[in-house]
């Protein structure tokens, strides 16, 4: 009697994958190892076809250098009245924008927005959205989406069975999908960066 070699039919069967099809084993450097997690975490939600849009992610740094800014306590008024004199006391604080717009900086990611299909929820042409990938997105959030190929910046509607993406520009009608078809949801967006025309 023969012992070991291979054996027809042995090993594990490809249904047992949960990307549907023969995986492989790699090493990664452990500085993209979150950027491949996040992937291919999309890539088996999106069982439809099997596609995703090219990841092409600007990632926060996961130990950031300290960059504190003053923060004054004193008020600008955007109004009609008349602006506090420049001379009255302020109390000086310090801002990190990292700790103010990032809360895992393993799974927050930049992407630059193109078109103005979202100016009505403040995410302008141009601006740069800060997206968190470890939120569960929900109804009414905005999120980052991969729809047929584009990754795209909408807000989530569900209701029931009905799923939609909602533009916040009179121009850009919804995107609806029927019952079957997946939608892959990137993450939600958590702030909106962009700079004044």
């Amino acid at each position: 009697m023969t012992k070991g070699g291979k054996r027809p039919n042995s090993g594990p069967k490809r249904s047992m994958s949960p990307f549907g099809e023969k995986t492989s084993v790699i090493r990664v450097p452990t500085s993209i190892k979150a950027d491949v997690l996040v992937y291919l975490d999309a890539f088996k939600k999106n069982k439809a076809n099997k596609t995703l849009p090219p990841l092409d992610l600007l990632q926060a740094a996961p130990h950031p250098d300290f960059l504190a800014r003053p923060l004054y306590s004193g008020k600008v008024t955007a109004g009609q009245s008349r602006f506090p004199s420049p001379a009255q006391d302020y109390e000086q604080d310090f801002l990190d924008l990292n700790k103010d717009y990032i809360t895992n900086a393993a799974s927050t990611y930049f992407f630059n927005v193109k078109g103005n299909s979202m100016e009505g929820a403040h995410i302008p042409d141009g601006c740069r959205v800060v997206v968190d990938a470890s939120i569960k997105a929900k109804s009414s959030s905005i999120v980052v989406a991969a729809v047929d190929g584009e990754w795209m910046v909408k807000r989530l509607f569900k209701r029931g069975n009905v799923v939609k993406l909602l533009s916040e520009h009179p121009d850009h009608p919804p995107i609806t999908f029927a019952e079957g078809q997946e939608l892959m949801i990137f993450g939600v967006v958590t702030s909106v960066l962009y700079r004044p025309k």
